[in-house]
């Protein structure tokens, strides 16, 4: 996106020399004739940089220096006057001015000024961002866990993270699936910052949670005006995420009206605010998740088909908590850890029949869950041993492999799948069950020998419910 240059000048001729010289070298500009409509235009437009005359019409250039600095202390100011003394200087310099150029003005060191200005501006934003960033210790390295699912998608996200485009343009999009609390918003900000836009910022928007209306300005902006309420311009997300990543969360919930302008938006990389009349470019990389079943939405007709595939360049699955195994007790112990520290209590264990029951439960609410669950056995319960009847999740586990009678087998896939390891795992789990924990009767029911039971007991931790 060109930067944006604010020119207040009342003299015609120079004003109107600024402003061709700088939209020949790719900025965009807009010039106000008097102090009071350079403050109005500051509000309204959002430049990136006002280059402002000392001496105007209505109020002098230090006023509107004054007056932009409050309007936002992002807008960086550089003043130029015919009548230059230290005392003028030394105050605009006070008031937070960049620099101080004199008449007659050589509109190639103004680029160059105007240059510096837009690198502060980037360098005070990427400040910023790594002191946010550093804040929520998102890294590769916070995807926990050791089992094959998991270290899998973390590869996967390292592929995708390095890929960027050879052209100076945006990445291909990222659709992330999995369902709810499984971690699709620590992947997306696991891809960003192992991607070449790190730098820039990680803009996240929760589609489901926004009414329609509301999410289309979040999204595209608006100017002023475009609506009743609209007394000042507003850039929208995709402009934030510029030279980053825009995510928007459960997109599957997004309504159809909408889905249009998004579509568009990701097929033309260009945009245009709501009572807007020109298009901008938009260069983002756009990620999106949800934990709805995209095709089932397409065949329902709530979901279109065209922007499916258009956001599903590249595919991301977030593995279940139930299909990871004992990376369910490496997790639960992570966050035992982080909760008691956050909470000043004593650290805590789990008791064995504690692991049972984490690893027998089927988990619905995935990691989010598990995160409670923990976070409920630390402030609620006293001692250094967290024990099963601590964790409020007992009870015989529901599971999708369902044996009837004649040993007829029946999987449930209506939560999303399942991975053929956690079937092997609740077969046994039924099996032993049926025979109270019979090794020997086990084995038979199973068909398998003692020996090759007694592995598979060991291979997925099984314990008897206490």
């Amino acid at each position: 996106m060109h930067p944006f240059v604010l020119v207040a000048e009342d003299e015609t001729i120079l004003a109107d020399s600024i402003s061709i010289y700088l939209e020949r070298h790719a900025f965009g500009t807009v010039v106000a004739r008097s102090g009071e409509e350079a403050v109005r235009l500051a509000e309204e437009a959002s430049p990136d940089v006002a280059v402002v005359d000392i001496r105007l019409p209505r109020m002098d250039g230090l006023e509107v220096l004054r007056r932009v600095r409050e309007i936002s202390a992002s807008i960086e100011v550089i003043m130029i006057t015919a009548y230059a003394s230290v005392a003028s200087a030394v105050e605009a310099m006070k008031l937070g001015a960049f620099d101080y150029l004199t008449k007659p003005l050589d509109l190639d060191e103004l680029q160059l000024v105007i240059n510096k200005a837009l690198a502060h501006i980037r360098m005070r934003q990427e400040l910023s961002y790594l002191k946010a960033r550093d804040k929520t210790g998102e890294r590769l390295s916070e995807i926990l866990g050791e089992s094959s699912p998991i270290r899998s998608l973390r590869e996967q996200i390292q592929r995708i993270g390095a890929l960027d485009s050879s052209d100076g343009g945006a990445p291909p999009t990222v659709l992330i699936l999995g369902e709810t609390g499984s971690g699709k918003g620590m992947v997306a900000r696991a891809i960003h910052y192992l991607s070449p836009r790190s730098m820039g910022p990680f803009i996240e928007i929760n589609c489901a949670a926004i009414p329609t209306a509301l999410l289309e300005t979040e999204l595209f902006g608006y100017e002023k005006g475009a609506y009743t309420d609209a007394r000042t311009a507003k850039p929208g997300l995709f402009e934030t995420a510029e030279d980053g990543t825009l995510f928007l969360d459960e997109i599957g919930y997004m309504d159809p009206s909408l889905q249009v302008k998004l579509l568009n938006a990701v097929e033309e990389r260009s945009l245009r605010r709501l009572g807007a009349l020109r298009a901008k470019t938009i260069n983002a990389r756009i990620i999106t998740a949800t934990n709805r079943d995209l095709e089932t939405a397409i065949a329902e007709g709530s979901f279109r088909s065209d922007l499916y595939y258009r956001i599903k360049v590249l595919t991301v699955q977030v593995p279940p908590l139930r299909t990871r195994g004992t990376d369910i007790i490496l997790l639960a112990r992570h966050f035992l850890d982080r909760v008691s520290r956050q909470y000043g209590r004593p650290p805590k264990e789990l008791a064995a029949d504690a692991e049972v029951v984490l690893l027998n439960y089927r988990w619905p609410g995935n990691v989010r869950e598990l995160a409670h669950v923990m976070e409920r056995a630390v402030l609620l319960h006293g001692g250094g041993i967290v024990k099963a009847e601590d964790l409020g999740i007992g009870g015989k586990p529901s599971v999708p492999v369902v044996v009837g009678s004649g040993g007829r087998v029946q999987v449930d896939f209506s939560s999303g799948g399942i991975t053929l390891d956690e079937v092997e795992r609740q077969l046994m789990l039924a099996a032993l069950d049926t025979s109270r924990w019979n090794q020997t009767r086990a084995a038979n029911l199973l068909g398998i020998s003692k020996e090759t039971l007694r592995y598979r007991i060991e291979k997925y931790r099984l314990r008897p419910l206490p």
